[in-house]
C-alpha cells in the first residue's frame, strides 16, 4: 500500500521560535505555514514574526503567511455563535486557495507544517477542519511539544471530547443558576416578597432574573451563584455593560405592565453555593447603576 504524503501541524504558542525549530528539524519540515490571526503575533513570549522568519532562514526553512487562506473565516461560513461551520468552510474559496498552495508545494517535495497560535494543538479548530478535509489524500500527523504527534482521527476526537465537556460544563453552570434563583425566590418570600416574574426576557442579554414587590416597591433583583468564591464574591460579575442591559429590561417592563408610577429599586443577590443545606446568600438592596455602594447588605447563613 502507498504510504500518503505527511502534513504537520503544531498550535502550541508556549515555546519560542528556537524551540520550534528544534521540534521541526526531527520531522525534516522544511517550510512553514502561518496561518495565526496577526502576522506580528507571537509564537510564544513576544517572539515577533519578523525573528521567527530570521530564524527558519538559517535553517533552510521557508516561511508562508497564510492568515488570509485559513486564519480568517468570514461570516458567510460561520453559524450563529460565531463558530466556522465545516461544509461552508471547504467551500469558501480564500480556504481552497490555501489547500491548493499547500498541495502544490507538497508535489514539488517540500514536507510542510502548519502553525496556528492555540496554546494546545488540539484546541485548533482550523486544523481540524483542514485535517478533515485533507485526510483523504494526506496523512496529518499533529505534533506535540514533546516531539511527538497525534493523527487526524484522534485530533477530531479530542475536539468532540472538549467540546462535549465544555456543554457539559456550560450546563451545570446552568443548573447552578436555576438553584440560586430558586433559593433566592424562597429567601424573598420568607422576608415578605411577592414573586411576580422569574426569567423575564426581553431579548438576549437582557433578561431579569427575579421580579417582586413588597411595602408598595417593585425590585427588579439579580441573583449570581457560583460554587466557591475563588474567582471572587459574585456580585462583581454585575459590571456597567449588564447594568446597562438590566436598565433596558426594567423599562420595558414596567412599561408593559404599567408600573411607570410604581417605586422601584435594583437588588443583586449573590449567593456561595455548596448544596441546598449549605450555601451562604447576600442580598445586597438599592444598588446603583453607577456603581456606588448599595443601601444595605443583608447576609443569610445555612449550614446544616
Amino acid at each position: 500500500m502507498e504510504q500518503k504524503p505527511i502534513l504537520y501541524t503544531y498550535g502550541n504558542i508556549q515555546i519560542r521560535a528556537e524551540e520550534l525549530i528544534h521540534l521541526l528539524l526531527p520531522h525534516h519540515i522544511n517550510c512553514v505555514v502561518d496561518c495565526r490571526p496577526q502576522n506580528n503575533s507571537p509564537i510564544a513570549q513576544n517572539t515577533p514574526t519578523d525573528e521567527l522568519k530570521t530564524i527558519l532562514k538559517q535553517y533552510q526553512i521557508i516561511y508562508l503567511p497564510f492568515f488570509n487562506h485559513f486564519g480568517f473565516f468570514s461570516s458567510e461560513v460561520r453559524n450563529k455563535k460565531g463558530e466556522p461551520v465545516y461544509r461552508k468552510v471547504i467551500q469558501a474559496e480564500n480556504f481552497l486557495q490555501g489547500i491548493e498552495r499547500i498541495q502544490h508545494g507538497i508535489q514539488k517535495g517540500y514536507q510542510i507544517c502548519i502553525i496556528d497560535n492555540q496554546k494546545e494543538t488540539d484546541k485548533s479548530k482550523r486544523f481540524t477542519l483542514i485535517g478533515k478535509y485533507m485526510k483523504g489524500t494526506y496523512e496529518m500527523r499533529h505534533l506535540t511539544p514533546t516531539g511527538t504527534f497525534f493523527t487526524q482521527e484522534a485530533q477530531e476526537q479530542r475536539i468532540n471530547e472538549y467540546a462535549f465537556k465544555r456543554k457539559e460544563l456550560k450546563k451545570m453552570a446552568e443548573e447552578v443558576g436555576k438553584t440560586g434563583e430558586e433559593l433566592s425566590a424562597r429567601y424573598l418570600e420568607q422576608q415578605g416578597y411577592q414573586i411576580l416574574d422569574h426569567n423575564w426576557n426581553l431579548h438576549r442579554g437582557c433578561e431579569l432574573d427575579l421580579v417582586a414587590m413588597r411595602d408598595n416597591t417593585l425590585h427588579f433583583i439579580e441573583v449570581k451563584t457560583r460554587t466557591s468564591d475563588k474567582y471572587g464574591d459574585p456580585q462583581t460579575a454585575i459590571n456597567r455593560v449588564k447594568m446597562r442591559h438590566i436598565l433596558k429590561a426594567i423599562h420595558e417592563y414596567r412599561y408593559r405592565h404599567a408600573f411607570f408610577h410604581t417605586n422601584y429599586q435594583i437588588d443583586s443577590i449573590a449567593i456561595i453555593y455548596h448544596s441546598d443545606r449549605n450555601y451562604q446568600l447576600k442580598h445586597f438592596l438599592d444598588i446603583r447603576p453607577n456603581g456606588e455602594a448599595c443601601a444595605d447588605v443583608h447576609i443569610y447563613t445555612l449550614q446544616q
